[in-house]
């Protein structure tokens, strides 16, 4: 079953992330895709401000061996002319979805010179995604799915989600979030997205991960833009005796609770440990992926 075909059908779907920085060779590649392909509806490949395999390359060895992926295309790093090349070759390897970002700022230690381009938002891209689907002789059929990018935050009573009704008016066909360990704040936002009627067309999609550690724990709270991680979360891996299967445990008890809240479509896993983690988590919560 494919990404697209899941959320179609599935009440619950489950993708993970597989980082394209940790992967030295195709071989690597192969491994990190073998290990979650059985227990995920989809594969999905980052574009960071890592050197490293690019994202449509790993698509293409991903659908070599049956793993459906989805690609994430930023607009920091590329210009109108360079997003529509790749995204039309990702087309013609098979890949059916793509995520699309505006990408976050290079760090300065990264820089070295390096400038981002920033030719087109991205908002503004999935808008001419939308337009190709309409046209009769574009390569992009509708049924490739385009991802956006939200942000889940606790929303004042009078909160309006203008952002998000744009994107989904571009022809976002699912949204995904960064992660969220707060369900509290996950159900204040999804019943603001559900309200908004968004659901109706749009997939909404929440992060989480099996944290091996409180030390990573820590670390995701202080440097990864947006995480929503309460100190409880914290002490529980702090407190155990075994951390790693404390975050296994952590993340299949959200993943449940998250699959029973109305408007959410599924969770994307990300990868701060070890990759077994993830379909050991997935098989926990009962979620493993389903043909």
């Amino acid at each position: 079953m494919s990404f697209t075909s899941a959320l179609n059908s599935k009440d619950f779907v489950v993708t993970a992330q597989l980082s394209l920085a940790d992967l030295a060779n195709k071989a690597a590649l192969e491994r990190g895709a073998k290990v979650l392909a059985s227990a995920v509806d989809a594969v999905q490949l980052p574009d960071s401000t890592e050197a490293h395999i690019s994202g449509i390359a790993a698509a293409a060895i991903l659908l070599q061996h049956g793993v459906d992926p989805v690609v994430h295309l930023n607009c920091r790093d590329r210009n109108r002319i360079a997003l529509h090349k790749d995204i039309l070759g990702a087309i013609a390897l098979g890949a059916k979805s793509a995520l699309i970002m505006r990408g976050k700022a290079i760090p300065d230690s990264k820089k070295q010179g390096v400038r981002s381009v920033f030719d087109i938002p991205a908002l503004d891209f999935m808008a001419q995604l939308q337009k190709l689907k309409q046209d009769e002789d574009a390569p992009l059929n509708t049924d490739f799915f385009v991802g956006a990018t939200g942000e889940v935050f606790d929303p004042s009573p009078d909160w309006t989600p203008r952002n998000l009704i744009k994107k989904c008016e571009a022809g976002a066909n699912f949204v995904q979030t960064q992660v969220c360990f707060d369900l509290e704040v996950a159900r204040n936002y999804m019943q603001k997205i559900v309200a908004a009627r968004l659901t109706h067309k749009t997939r909404f999609m929440l992060a989480l991960s099996p944290l091996p550690s409180a030390t990573v724990a820590r670390w995701v709270q202080d440097n990864v833009y947006g995480a929503l991680l309460p100190d409880e979360i914290v002490v529980r891996l702090e407190q155990s005796k075994n951390p790693a299967q404390e975050g296994i445990d952590v993340c299949a008890e959200l993943m449940r609770e998250m699959a029973e809240i109305p408007g959410v479509a599924g969770v994307n896993l990300l990868n701060l440990g070890e990759l077994d983690a993830i379909p050991t988590a997935i098989a926990a919560a009962g979620l493993a992926s389903q043909d």
